[in-house]
């Protein structure tokens, strides 16, 4: 009898979730089907604007992707920039916590003749840049909607879920901050929590991790110190990243004006919103956090849907948001046909070569 992999299984229950929601959200009272049916409808107009929005923020990424990697290889094309885009796309939203993104997208810009370990190193400086736009847009809309944010929080559970959740997003930032402008800190931090690994990983298996987690650092800072001496650069990269996240935050607001048209409902307030739907949804290893993006949303925007629409907003939003980058996205990307073997020897070659 052939053994089962525990992945096989979590994936087959991961998509079970995905199901069992569309059709919870169409089909179960006050769903889609019942809005449809009523005599209420729906403006496309606006969801072809959140839809635009969600487009936008592809789009935008793809041209930061192409930035990054045209610094050092200037016949990068765009074309290449949207193949590794959307290839991170839809291995993160596929795999828990979206750890296949980065990996594959380092595969696929090998097979573009890149260099393993500058696109590792990119794609962390592009992932610092989009973390610390995400956390200073989170804690200046923060600033501005506190006292309705409170109000949506005030369960204990989940203050603790978004105090921790934005802590970590913090702490992820400085992390990988610390390891562009002082390495040898960082190293000596990550030691200070060995002990505890040795006792799950074992002796052996925790000295060859520092010795890969080492590696990359040097990498990194190497890597770091020519892109930190142009400041212009940076700003506009963190200025896109800016314009990127506006965009995929704005889609709950043109979703909510599609099915209460004439709604007093604050676009920066949903701003908000989106934002700490994020930062509770981050916080969950599984492929989409399916389940929880939706629970989130419900906390969150509860308050700007009627209990008529709700179950249809959340359908929605995450049509557009998610199952659009697994439908759409999936063919557009690099997905091959290679074994796991493969892929994993490429980024072995690559770590080696460091």
């Amino acid at each position: 009898m052939k053994k089962i992999k525990l992945s096989a299984v979590f994936n087959a229950f991961v998509i079970a979730v995905c199901i069992f929601l569309i059709v919870y959200f169409i089909f179960s009272k006050d769903g889609l089907r019942d809005l449809i049916k009523g005599s209420q409808g729906i403006e496309m107009k606006w969801i072809a604007a959140a839809l635009f929005c969600h487009i936008g923020n592809i789009f935008v990424d793809c041209v930061l992707t192409w930035q990054f990697a045209r610094r050092k290889y200037p016949d990068f094309t765009f074309t290449n920039g949207v193949k590794t885009a959307v290839t991170g796309h839809f291995f993160s939203a596929i795999t828990p916590s979206s750890s296949g993104g980065q990996p594959m997208q380092v595969y696929c810009m090998s097979k573009m003749g890149v260099d393993v370990g500058f696109s590792s190193s990119m794609l962390l400086q592009k992932f610092v840049v989009f973390q610390v736009v995400a956390t200073l847009y989170a804690a200046v809309l923060f600033a501005f909607r506190s006292k309705f944010v409170l109000a949506q929080i005030n369960g204990m559970f989940t203050v603790w879920f978004v105090l921790i959740g934005f802590i970590w997003q913090v702490l992820v930032v400085a992390a990988v901050v610390l390891a562009g402008i002082k390495p040898t800190a960082l190293k000596r931090l990550l030691r200070l929590f060995s002990p505890a690994i040795r006792k799950f990983r074992g002796e052996k298996k925790t000295a060859e991790l520092l010795r890969k987690i080492d590696s990359k650092i040097n990498v990194f800072r190497k890597s770091n110190r020519s892109f930190m001496k142009n400041p212009g650069l940076i700003a506009l990269y963190l200025a896109e990243a800016a314009v990127q996240i506006t965009l995929i935050y704005s889609v709950p607001y043109f979703v909510y004006r599609s099915l209460i048209p004439d709604g007093d409902g604050s676009w920066v307030t949903m701003l908000c919103s989106v934002a700490f739907v994020t930062v509770v949804s981050s916080m969950i290893p599984i492929p989409g956090a399916s389940g929880v993006s939706e629970l989130a949303f419900s906390v969150f925007f509860g308050v700007f849907f009627t209990p008529a629409t709700l179950k249809s907003a959340i359908l929605i939003w995450r049509t557009i948001t998610y199952y659009f980058t697994v439908v759409v996205e999936g063919p557009l990307s690099m997905t091959g046909g290679e074994s796991r073997k493969e892929i994993k020897s490429v980024l072995k070659s690559g770590n080696s070569e460091r």
